[in-house]
């Protein structure tokens, strides 16, 4: 998942799924996916076109919707 994730902040040019801000520490920087479990995402959850990276405060603020 971090090789994936590290290609996402490459493709999102360094700015987080959710807010679009630059992300400026790693460690801030969590998996996200886009159309989560029970929402009919689970078949392909970890899909690399399900993933986006965002800051770790965005994806507890997104929850279980969709981006």
């Amino acid at each position: 998942m971090r090789k994936l994730l590290d290609k996402k902040i490459v493709a999102q040019d360094g700015e987080c799924g959710i807010c679009k801000e630059k992300f400026t520490d790693y460690s801030d920087i969590v998996p996200d996916h886009i159309n989560p479990r029970g929402m009919d995402g689970a078949w392909r959850d970890d899909h690399p076109d399900n993933i986006q990276a965002v800051h770790w405060w965005c994806n507890g603020e997104k929850g279980s919707t969709r981006s």
